[in-house]
């Protein structure tokens, strides 16, 4: 297929698609994307995957296993984190239609892709590479999430419209229904949409793995407006999660109660565009470490909290509220420049409890609240027949603050000081809430972004891409404000306790990027590579203080925690797109990515980084039909970090490599008529024995997976998937 020039795109006033992955159906709590495709957007000229799900409604964030460079870190059905090249969870960029949700709760149990079930997604942009000023911040990628909702009526009156799917799969014995239900006119759209996902622990090649079933349920109400060139825009959905395992993590979800909601405007004034988004969440979260599993017994304290199994649950609370104001016009011949505020405020508290002992609590974090607003520009131009350029940046601001803590520890020292004397485990609780009440608890950021990128039209056939960048990332408030040695640590799920560091420095990253556009009728070949330094970089590294060291072992469990450290990072690597049509039915795509990523001050590597990995797929379509073989390769993962896995002494088996795999899946389509489409197929045909990298470390007693282990693979799932449209 030809691809287009620089001046080509100009002429379109759409996007413009490149079958580089194409369609594969699913119906599982695994991998399941139905397109990706490579848009050139004409403002901006910048590369995007956009990946669309036709399986069951499960964890999205699995879409990005078949983004050339991407990947899921996975802690748990619902619980996968975006990675791209390396870089995961806060260091991305990641917005459900354009606002901000930060993870739900201090462990992450609910990352941003949580809130939109992928049975009611339209799509997921992700941007290839270096991501520009006006996507937002975020130091290793940018990626957004969009709702569902009925088109426009451009007929006369009002239509009833509705996009509904079920689905199963045998794996989890997972059930899915969505819908999508409105009304719409020329000028108006009134729309509801719901879904159910459920599912039980599912199969691996070497029987069930414990505390994985899942249950979410998701309603919603939206309203459309446009006229001329306003465009007003409004929903709001509650996400209800319960019973949940993130067999990954020291507990599982007891329930999540999310409410979150979006309003946007569009217009122009003049020759200027203006937009404005206002949003904003409120998250109340339980979790539990004996809901869906056993009790676990990790201390032999003799304090009524720790007599016998230790069982623990934790409340923790979120509201968030953001906006953005930007402005665009066009400047010279070919040129536009965007310039805008931003701004969000997030307050979180968490505290722990024991079911079995009314008195005992910890105040995890209290009041804590982080503040943002950025100013940012952007300048985009045409250069003659054959250059497009780019350059932008983003000043921000970054404060937060946090209250006083206290436990029940710390209490019995309070009340009798002389029974606590130094060296007992309430004495080590005490001076630590005493150490970090005194200190200086507020911090105030100064981030400046900058990106410069430019492609050029070498050839006919080759298109040459080269960027810079400067991208920062304040701590988060986990990673400042963890006073006592507790897994809470926005889902690193490596087993390890950790204490924050209120002096943390913000990351600083910089970045080159050199990519090649090869096209040659109906082969194209498109390989990026990038080199990445990364200042200050926040990785847990041993702890030197003894009352951290004391409470992490004696009443934690972990005799060598960690504390968030700036440390120093690179990352470099190369991902391409290839593929051909062979004739009018048949075609052949792949992906491949390969990323190494090191500590810079000492000799390491980094945590949870995805191996070398490839996916070829063979397409045949027709009208009616289409069918998809994709075979998978992924090599073995022994660059480890000693850091973050190597613990024997809390019975981890961590630091061990993981094997090559190879998996096959089949996926077939059959399209009814014009409103009803079936689709059918098997993941892991040959029910593969293997281990993804990027899970974390089994932490449930009496698993088929050891405690401390890698989390096993999913065996076979027959799926089955029905979607009907009106």
């Amino acid at each position: 297929m030809r691809r287009l020039s620089i001046l080509t795109y100009l002429s379109f006033p759409l996007s413009v698609s490149l079958p580089l992955l194409s369609m594969s159906t699913t119906a599982s709590a695994q991998d399941v994307v139905e397109e990706i495709v490579v848009l050139g957007r004409q403002e901006f000229l910048k590369t995007e995957f956009t990946a669309k799900r036709t399986g069951a409604n499960v964890d999205a964030a699995k879409l990005m296993n078949l983004v050339p460079g991407g990947a899921a870190a996975n802690n748990g059905p619902l619980t996968g984190q975006i990675q791209y090249r390396g870089m995961s969870g806060p260091r991305i960029n990641v917005r459900v239609d354009g606002m901000l949700i930060h993870g739900g709760g201090p462990n992450w149990m609910a990352p941003p892709l949580h809130h939109i079930p992928a049975g009611l997604m339209e799509e997921l942009v992700v941007e290839q590479g270096i991501p520009s000023i006006s996507t937002g911040g975020g130091i290793g990628g940018a990626a957004t999430a969009y709702w569902k909702r009925p088109d426009y009526n451009y007929g006369n009156g009002w239509k009833f419209s509705g996009d509904t799917e079920a689905s199963f799969g045998s794996v989890d014995d997972g059930t899915s229904l969505s819908g999508v239900f409105g009304l719409s006119s020329s000028n108006q759209r009134i729309y509801a949409v719901g879904s159910f996902d459920g599912g039980d622990d599912y199969e691996s090649a070497k029987g069930t793995v414990d505390a994985t079933e899942y249950g979410r349920n998701v309603y919603g109400l939206g309203y459309g407006y446009k006229s001329g060139m306003n465009e007003f825009e409004f929903n709001v959905h509650r996400i209800e999660t319960e019973d949940t395992g993130t067999a990954s993590l020291p507990m599982d979800i007891d329930w999540f109660e999310t409410e979150v909601w979006n309003a946007s405007y569009k217009t122009e004034i003049g020759n200027v565009g203006l937009e404005v988004r206002i949003y904003g969440s409120d998250i109340d979260h339980g979790m539990s470490n004996s809901l869906l599993r056993p009790a676990p017994d990790f201390s032999s304290l003799m304090l009524p909290p720790f007599l016998g199994d230790d069982k623990r649950a934790v409340y923790a609370t979120s509201e968030e509220t953001g906006f953005k104001v930007s402005l665009d016009w066009a400047v010279g011949d070919g040129g536009t420049i965007i310039a805008g505020i931003e701004g969000k405020d997030a307050k979180h508290d968490a505290d722990v409890s024991d079911p079995d002992f009314a008195p005992f609590f910890v105040n995890n974090f209290n009041d804590t609240d982080v503040e943002m607003l950025s100013v940012f520009g952007q300048w985009s131009s045409l250069i003659g027949q054959s250059w497009y350029l780019e350059a932008g940046f983003r000043s921000e601001k970054v404060d937060m603050s946090t209250g006083t803590v206290d436990a029940f520890p710390a209490r019995l020292v309070d009340m009798n000081p002389t029974m606590w004397p130094m060296g007992t485990p309430p004495r080590a609780v005490w001076m630590l809430r005493q150490g970090f009440n005194a200190s200086d608890r507020s911090q105030s950021d100064s981030n400046l972004d900058w990106v410069t990128k430019a492609r050029y039209q070498a050839t006919d056939n080759l298109v040459i891409e080269l960027g810079f960048a400067q991208k920062t990332r304040s701590p988060l408030y986990q990673e400042r404000y963890l006073w006592i040695p507790l897994e809470a640590n926005a889902g690193l799920g490596d087993g390890n306790n950790y204490v924050g560091n209120p002096n943390l420095k913000p990351e600083e990253s910089r970045q080159i990027e050199l990519g090649f556009d090869w096209d040659f009728g109906d082969f194209y070949f498109s390989p990026r590579f990038f080199r990445r330094f990364v200042d200050d970089y926040i990785q847990g590294v041993p702890t030197t203080n003894m009352a951290v060291i004391g409470v992490s072992a004696n009443a934690n469990g972990d005799p060598t925690p960690l504390t968030f450290a700036n440390t120093d990072a690179k990352f470099n690597g190369v991902d391409l797109t290839i593929g051909t049509k062979i004739n009018d039915n048949w075609r052949l795509e792949g992906i491949a990515s390969m990323i190494n990523a090191d500590r810079d001050d000492i000799s390491d590597s980094l945590y949870r980084i995805s191996p070398t990995n490839a996916r070829i797929s063979l397409f045949y379509e027709t009208n009616s039909f289409s069918a998809k073989i994709e075979q998978v390769f992924m090599s073995e993962q022994d660059d480890l970090s000693r850091t973050n896995t190597f613990d024997p002494t809390n019975g981890n088996n961590s630091f061990v490599k993981t094997d090559s795999y190879n998996l096959t899946n089949v996926f077939l389509s059959w399209v009814i008529n014009d409103k009803l489409t079936i689709s059918t197929g098997a993941e892991n045909l040959f029910d593969v024995d293997y281990i993804d990298h990027l899970t974390g470390f089994n932490r449930v007693i009496g698993s088929v997976v050891p405690v401390g282990s890698r989390m096993f693979g999913p065996g076979r799932n027959f799926f089955g998937r029905l979607q009907y449209q009106w």
